[in-house]
């Protein structure tokens, strides 16, 4: 692959949501030569998420994150507003760091959480060039992705090894990883691969000299 470097930046509400919606996408930005920053907007304590966040950040290690790239904003869970002091903690941390692309939630989610998370980020990067949306088991239909990453049978591996760190949810039956496999195999049979992460466009630009 070509090396180059930008800074990315992945908003998740809930520690594993950003490892099941792009952990693939964010393994192929690290060979890439890319700065890969994650932001956890709340701990997760009304899923009996560590207190300690031990399974996120071990979670992230294993997909390549350092720890003095991960941002947890510590904003109540089940209780994420869309409102003024959110979106300018999201917009501090997206001039902070010189970020290019931004993935997040898709607004259409049953999960409260998620919906103001992906308000709050569109409100916050409107000046970032990129923002891609993903999907996750609690997306409503129909999510309409237009922008596809292949993934190898390496990066959906880690991906999956990355995400088996959160033994608390997968206990619990709320992380699947075979259902996380399936729409990677299924989003690549629509694109005549093995293996995809799907994303729907809030809005990406290109400068005059790009295309």
């Amino acid at each position: 692959m070509e090396r180059r470097e930008i800074n990315v930046l992945a908003v998740g509400a809930h520690p594993d949501d950003i490892e099941m919606g792009c952990g693939g996408a964010i393994t192929k930005h690290l060979e890439l030569g890319d700065n890969v920053y994650v932001m956890i907007m709340t701990n997760g304590e009304k899923g009996n998420h560590t207190q300690n966040m031990e399974e996120c950040i071990l979670s992230l290690k294993n997909l390549g994150i350092v720890r003095e790239n991960i941002i947890f904003a510590g904003f109540p869970d089940g209780y994420l507003p869309d409102n003024q002091e959110v979106v300018n903690f999201i917009e501090e941390q997206i001039k902070r760091l010189n970020i290019i692309r931004v993935y997040t939630h898709s607004p259409n989610d049953r999960h409260q959480d998620h919906r103001y998370c992906s308000y709050a980020v569109s409100s916050a990067a409107r000046k970032t060039p990129e923002i891609l949306l993903f999907q996750g088991p609690s997306t409503k239909s129909p999510f309409e992705p237009h922008y596809f990453i292949e993934l190898s049978d390496i990066h959906l591996n880690k991906k999956l090894e990355a995400l088996k760190s959160y033994q608390t949810q997968i206990v619990k039956g709320i992380l699947n990883l075979d259902w996380i496999k399936q729409l990677a195999a299924i989003n690549g049979i629509l694109h005549n691969t093995k293996y995809c992460e799907a994303f729907a466009i809030n809005h990406f630009f290109k400068k005059e000299n790009e295309i």
